[in-house]
């Protein structure tokens, strides 16, 4: 659409004169659009030169300005015509209003100069008397503003206009140019603000790890000290006992007899099945008049029951078993047999661990050098059992990779 210079062309022309006017103090004038018509009005004048001007731009509009500057070194006024474009007005808005540059400099004559700007910081004094320096004359002239016939109401005279002629294809042009060149302005910014972001992050992750790898480094420092001092702690007393020092590790004992007790375990676990099954067979009258025949007994009950206790009919596969049942006698006298399915262990033995050892299997636990191991049991010459360092797990372990720790 057109601008409409008509609407208010008397006070236009007016503001635009008292400029121009050298009796008058009169020395900016700002002009702006009524809302969103294309209807131009004064927006407000001054006296006080473009640093007052610059207190009545608005960042969210489009707005033009005539203003008279003096040149330092001729001490001639100047006129210049601002094309103000605020950062924050609309996109659709500055493109409607990119042929409107046209007329107006038409309409404010006598500029010397043109420029567009859009923030406060290319309206600097100095900035614009050195673009008058460069393009401007050196001296002042008078034009006679040319007078625009108010434009009859639309009537049986109206022509269609053609948006082709109307429209200047340069401007538009150059317009769209400028509003690119800025799109691609600001995605460089963000991804440089990403990357930025991407150093950092990184940066700190380095840092982290670095701080991580420095407490690794000491825990182990400590560690090895802790084995360094063990190690001459043995030296010490083997040299006061008049024995002959060494710091290999011993040879991890045997564990035949744990497994040999373990498989009769297993066998005695059997038999007390078949046993259950036996005294249910023959004890089922009386279980159907006994309200507590169904309460469940012990691994320990079904031990104490088991066929050298009740009478029970043998089976040939019961009497190949009698040499098995001879030895579980004897087993279940050894009270570590029954610590070691049923208990814990004595929580008043502890020891400390002299050497590193890794578990080989899941009955085993594992430690290192100065470990503090816990409710021991002395299930075998070679193999004790206890809680691991970590309050857990509770398995075997080689009995001379560990030194009692006095209560």
């Amino acid at each position: 659409m057109s601008l409409d210079l008509s609407k208010n062309n008397a006070s236009l022309q007016n503001a635009w004169k008292d400029v121009l006017n050298e009796k008058s103090k009169t020395n900016w004038a700002l002009f702006g659009y009524e809302g969103q018509t294309n209807s131009l009005k004064v927006v407000s004048t001054g006296c006080e030169g473009i640093e007052e001007l610059r207190e009545d731009l608005n960042s969210g509009k489009i707005m033009y300005a005539f203003v008279k500057m003096t040149d330092p070194k001729t001490s001639l006024d100047k006129y210049v015509l601002i094309n103000w474009q605020g950062e924050g007005a609309n996109t659709v808005r500055k493109g409607m209003c990119a042929n409107h540059l046209r007329d107006i400099e038409k309409f404010f004559r006598g500029a010397h100069l043109t420029i567009n700007a859009r923030n406060e910081d290319e309206v600097e004094p100095e900035l614009i008397i050195e673009n008058l320096k460069k393009g401007g004359s050196e001296y002042r002239f008078k034009v006679k503003p040319e007078i625009i016939e108010p434009v009859a109401p639309v009537g049986t005279t109206y022509q269609r206009v053609n948006p082709v002629k109307e429209i200047n294809s340069q401007e538009r042009d150059q317009f769209w140019r400028k509003e690119e060149e800025e799109e691609r302005k600001r995605l460089d910014e963000e991804k440089k603000k990403k990357q930025s972001e991407i150093y950092k992050l990184e940066l700190e992750i380095a840092q982290r790890e670095e701080k991580e790898t420095k407490m690794r480094e000491e825990q182990t420092l400590i560690r090895n000290n802790t084995i360094d001092q063990i190690r001459q702690s043995e030296k010490q007393i083997a040299i006061e006992s008049g024995k002959e020092f060494t710091s290999k590790i011993p040879e991890k004992p045997v564990r035949n007899s744990i497994l040999k007790s373990q498989q009769i375990i297993n066998e005695v676990s059997e038999l007390s099945v078949e046993n259950n099954m036996y005294n249910k067979i023959d004890n089922t009258s009386d279980d159907e008049n006994n309200q507590f025949s169904t309460i469940k007994r012990s691994p320990k009950d079904n031990i104490k029951n088991s066929p050298a206790s009740t009478p029970v009919e043998k089976s040939s596969s019961q009497e190949n078993k009698g040499d098995v049942l001879e030895n579980v006698e004897q087993i279940t006298d050894q009270q570590f047999v029954d610590e070691y399915i049923y208990g814990l262990g004595n929580p008043l033995f502890r020891a400390r661990a002299l050497y590193d050892y890794q578990a080989a299997d899941d009955t085993e636990i594992s430690f290192d050098p100065g470990d503090i191991i816990t409710n021991i049991e002395q299930v075998d010459e070679g193999w004790w059992q206890g809680l691991a360092p970590d309050g857990i797990t509770y398995g075997l372990f080689p009995a001379n990779y560990v030194e009692l720790i006095e209560q």
